[in-house]
């Protein structure tokens, strides 16, 4: 007897920590892949799955550099996928809103209701915790040049995160809805 609960313990503790970690890995196209694992693509080129972009305004600025947060989707997990800082030259600024919106659009009568724009670009570190995508490949000797200031731009994409992105806003209780 005391075998058979050995073997039943065994396999629920296997089950149990194989449930708990089902589902945690990102999908390849999602910001959060690629902060997970941030020094295997330094200098490396990223692909994201892109619904929209907010540009960052507060903060250190560089000259002839404009920060966005580029909101992401994980189609392989049918999930949000997080949001990273993505740095445009200036003179590319109207372009790169044009291409990927400054809101999220959806696809009504699709399986997928999300539409995301593959946003590529070279694949950043600047300092732990500072990571960001450079569209042109111009933008990284910029940043270099005022690595204080980037990285407080950088950094403030953490708090939009928060508050904006794929379904952000304000919850309405239902008797206001009436």
């Amino acid at each position: 007897m005391k075998l058979l609960s050995k073997i039943l313990l065994a396999l629920t503790a296997a089950l149990f920590v194989t449930s708990s970690f089902a589902g945690t890995t990102s999908g390849r196209d999602s910001a959060t892949f690629y902060k997970t694992h941030p020094d295997d693509w330094d200098g490396k080129k990223a692909s994201v799955d892109c619904v929209s972009v907010t540009r960052i305004n507060g903060g250190p600025q560089i000259d002839g550099l404009v920060f966005f947060v580029a909101h992401t989707i994980d189609d392989d997990n049918k999930a949000r996928g997080g949001s990273i800082v993505v740095a445009v030259l200036e003179g590319d600024v109207s372009s790169f809103i044009r291409k990927y919106g400054t809101v999220v659009e959806r696809n009504r009568g699709q399986a997928d209701r999300i539409a995301s724009k593959s946003l590529r670009a070279t694949f950043h570190v600047l300092e732990k915790g500072h990571v960001y995508l450079d569209v042109s490949g111009d933008a990284h000797a910029l940043i270099l040049e005022r690595k204080e200031d980037a990285k407080l731009a950088i950094r403030s994409e953490g708090s939009l995160t928060e508050s904006g992105g794929i379904g952000a806003g304000r919850r309405h209780s239902p008797s206001k809805l009436k």
